[in-house]
C-alpha cells in the first residue's frame, strides 16, 4: 500500500511544524537574529503548548475538515479566523497574567509576527497542496488531451467566472477566452482568461481561433439576448451548451431534460446531443380532465400520444381496427381512461358524434407509407384530404374545442428540405408521379385548416413530423426494414446509393412537441416543422449505424428505389424552439438502441407476419 503523504495524521504534522517554526521565527525576527538567552528559554518552554492550543483551535473552528486540495478563499478566511484566535488569547494573557509570570507573558510583538507568520504558512502549506494535487491530476490525464477542444466561453460574469476556474485544470479544454458585451471588460484578463470582445463578433471569432466548441454562461436574469445567441450558434460548425444554474436544475419539476436544451453537431456522421437552458416559456396549462379524441389512434404516434395523456384525461382512440397495431402492444387497453372505437373516418357516424363530444382533438388518421401510397393514390387522397374535412365540420363552431391537432408531412417541402423553416416555400412533384398524392392531400388539408381558424376561429395547430421512429413503429419504414432484415440475418437494402440525408426523431420527443402545442396558447394558428437536425445522416450511414447496434454483419446491398426519393429531409427548429420551448434530448444512437431491443423482444410477431404476407402473396399468384 503506497504511502500517504497528506494521511489526516500527516496533515497535522504538518501543521505542528508550520506552528512551531513560525513561533521560532517570530522570535528570531522580534530580535533581529540575536534572541536573549531568557526568551530563548521562553520559547522552548512554550513551544508545545502554543502548538497543541492551535491545533486545538483548528479543530474546534473546524479547520481540520478542509480538504486540502480543494483550498478555496472561503478556507483562507477560516484559517485566519483560527490562527486570529490563538493569537488573540496569547495577547490577552500576555496583559491579563501578573508581571510575576514573565515565562507566559510572551513579547506582543512576537505575538503578532507569530501570527502573520503562522497564518502565511499554514495557508501556503494547503495551496501547495492543491497545486500538487491539481499538477498531478493534469499529468494522469496528459495522454488523454492531445488534441484539447478549443473551447470560447459567452460572458465573463459571475458564472464564466466559474466556469472558467473549473474549466482551467481540465487538460482536453484550450480556453480560448471570453466574448462579453459589457465595454467595459474588452481585452481585460478575467480568471487568466483574456475577453476578445462582443458576442456580436461571435461568428468572426470562431473562425479565426478555430473554435470547437462553446459555452454560454449567461444567468438567467441577463439571458434577454438568448434567442439571438440560438440563432447565432445555430449557423456555426460548433458544438455549444448553455451552462445552467444550481437553481434552474434543482426547480425543473420534469427532470433535467426539461431544463435543457440542445445545439447539434455532426460527429463522424453521427450527430451528438448536446444540452443548454430554455428560457421559460409563458402561458404554459396542464391538460387535465379534457376529453381527447385521437383519430388515427391505433397507430404509432396516436397509441404513444394516447399513452402520455390517458394519465390525467379521458382518451378516445378511433381507428378502422386495431388487431396487430401499435396500440396493441401497449396497456391502453386496460386503461379505464381510453376508449377504442373502431370505425372508418370517411363514412363512420360515430367519428361526427366523438368529434363534437371533443376538448381537443388530435387528427393523425391518414393512408402512410410510400409504398401503400403508391398502390392506392385515391384511397390517400380521399382518406387524408376528405377525412380532415370531415373532421373539422364536425367542429364547426364547437364550443367547447380547445385545440385540434393536424399531421401534415415534412414532404410539402418536396425533394430537397435541408433546414426548411416554417415559412419555406412549399414544393410537391408532378401528379405523374403517385407518390406525391400523400404530400399534395396533405398540403390541401394545411390550407383547409388555416381556412378554418381564419373564418371560423377555430383553435388549430399544424405539425409537420420529420422521420418519427421508435418502440412499436410498424408498416414500410427505413429503421424497421434495415432492423428486421439485420436482426433475420438478410441483407440490408438500401435504394439508389444510400446518400440520401435524413433526420430522425425518437417518438418521446415528438410527443414532447404536442404536448407542448396543446399546452400553449401561443401555438394556436401556426404551424411547426418537428425532428431532431443533430440525428441526421445519410440512409447508408443509418445502416451501418443499424448494423453496430445489432451486431449482425449482414451485407449492405444497393437497389434501384421503385419510386422517386427524397434527396433531404432537415428541418429547422427556430420557431418550435421559440413558442414552444422545444429541445429533443434523444441522440440517435440511444434511440436506435431502444427501438431495436423493442424489435428483438417482438422479432415472432414480424416473422409469423412475413410468413403470412408470403402465404397470401403465393395464393394470389396460384
Amino acid at each position: 500500500m503506497p504511502y500517504d503523504f497528506y494521511s489526516k495524521a500527516n496533515q497535522r504534522i504538518l501543521e505542528a511544524l508550520v506552528v512551531a517554526a513560525s513561533f521560532f521565527f517570530a522570535f528570531l525576527i522580534r530580535y533581529e537574529g540575536a534572541i536573549p538567552s531568557y526568551h530563548l528559554r521562553q520559547f522552548a518552554l512554550l513551544v508545545l503548548p502554543v502548538v497543541i492550543a492551535q491545533l486545538l483551535v483548528n479543530s474546534v473552528l473546524g479547520l481540520n475538515k478542509i480538504q486540502w486540495r480543494y483550498v478555496s478563499i472561503g478556507d483562507g478566511l477560516r484559517a485566519a479566523r483560527a490562527y486570529l484566535a490563538l493569537s488573540v488569547l496569547m495577547l490577552v494573557l500576555r496583559f491579563a497574567l501578573p508581571a510575576s509570570a514573565t515565562i507566559l507573558r510572551i513579547p506582543a510583538n512576537v505575538i503578532v509576527i507569530y501570527l502573520l507568520l503562522s497564518l502565511i504558512g499554514g495557508v501556503g502549506i494547503r495551496l501547495l497542496r492543491r497545486y500538487v494535487y491539481e499538477r498531478k491530476s493534469t499529468g494522469a490525464t496528459a495522454e488523454e488531451s492531445a488534441a484539447p477542444r478549443r473551447l470560447l466561453l459567452i460572458g465573463a460574469g459571475t458564472m464564466g467566472v466559474k466556469t472558467a476556474k473549473e474549466m482551467s485544470s481540465d487538460p482536453s479544454v484550450e480556453i480560448l477566452g471570453f466574448l462579453d458585451d459589457d465595454p467595459r471588460k474588452a481585452g481585460c484578463v478575467i480568471a487568466g482568461v483574456k475577453v476578445l470582445g462582443a458576442t456580436s463578433e461571435l461568428t468572426e471569432i470562431v473562425r479565426l481561433k478555430k473554435v470547437n466548441a462553446v459555452l454560454v454562461c449567461i444567468a438567467p436574469a441577463a439571458r434577454g439576448s438568448f434567442d439571438r445567441l440560438v440563432a447565432l450558434l445555430d449557423g456555426l460548425p460548433v458544438t455549444s451548451k448553455f451552462v445552467p444554474t444550481i437553481t434552474e436544475i434543482l426547480d425543473s419539476k420534469d427532470g433535467l431534460h426539461l431544463a435543457l436544451g440542445y445545439k447539434e453537431a455532426p460527429i463522424n456522421g453521427i450527430s451528438q446531443l448536446h444540452h443548454a437552458p430554455v428560457a421559460v416559456m409563458p402561458d404554459r396549462k396542464d391538460i387535465t380532465n379534457k376529453s381527447i379524441l385521437i383519430t388515427g389512434g391505433a397507430g404509432f404516434i396516436g397509441s404513444s400520444l394516447a399513452e402520455r395523456l390517458a394519465r390525467h384525461n379521458e382518451v378516445v382512440l378511433l381507428d378502422r381496427f386495431f388487431r396487430d397495431q401499435p396500440a396493441a402492444f401497449t396497456s391502453l387497453r386496460d386503461n379505464r381512461n381510453v376508449r377504442m372505437v373502431e370505425a372508418d373516418i370517411l363514412a363512420g357516424p360515430e367519428v361526427v358524434d366523438l368529434a363534437k363530444r371533443a376538448d381537443i382533438v388530435i387528427h393523425a388518421a391518414a393512408i402512410v407509407g410510400v409504398g401503400r401510397v403508391c398502390s392506392y393514390p385515391r384511397e390517400t387522397l380521399e382518406t387524408n384530404f376528405t377525412g380532415t374535412s370531415r373532421v373539422l365540420k364536425a367542429l364547426d363552431k364547437s364550443s367547447r374545442l380547445e385545440r385540434f391537432i393536424y399531421f401534415s408531412t415534412s414532404e410539402v417541402f418536396g425533394v430537397n428540405s435541408f433546414r426548411v423553416n416554417e415559412d419555406t416555400p412549399t414544393a410537391v412533384g408532378p401528379a405523374a408521379e403517385a407518390r406525391w398524392s400523400y404530400a399534395i392531400a396533405k398540403l390541401a388539408g394545411e390550407h383547409l385548416v388555416k381556412a378554418y381558424h381564419r373564418q371560423s376561429g377555430t383553435p388549430v395547430v399544424t405539425v409537420r413530423p420529420f422521420n418519427v421512429f421508435g418502440p412499436r413503429r410498424l408498416g414500410a419504414h427505413a429503421i424497421l426494414g434495415f432492423a428486421l432484415s439485420s436482426l433475420m440475418g438478410n441483407s440490408i437494402e438500401v435504394h439508389g446509393d444510400g446518400s440520401q440525408i435524413r433526420s430522425w426523431c425518437y417518438i418521446e420527443d415528438f410527443c414532447d412537441a404536442i404536448i407542448e402545442m396543446l399546452a400553449r396558447p401561443a401555438a394556436i394558428g401556426e404551424d411547426f416543422n418537428i425532428g431532431n437536425p443533430q440525428n441526421t445522416l445519410t440512409v447508408m450511414q443509418l445502416a451501418r449505424e443499424i448494423l453496430n447496434v445489432t451486431g449482425q454483419p449482414v451485407p449492405i446491398e444497393l437497389i434501384d428505389s421503385p419510386f422517386p426519393d427524397i434527396e433531404i429531409r432537415v428541418p429547422s427548429l427556430g420557431k418550435a424552439r421559440q413558442l414552444l420551448g422545444y429541445r429533443p434530448t434523444y441522440d440517435l444512437r440511444k434511440g436506435l438502441e431502444l427501438t431495436i431491443d423493442w424489435y428483438r423482444e417482438h422479432l415472432d410477431f414480424f416473422e409469423e407476419k412475413i410468413s403470412r404476407t408470403a402465404a397470401v402473396a403465393s395464393s394470389r399468384s396460384l
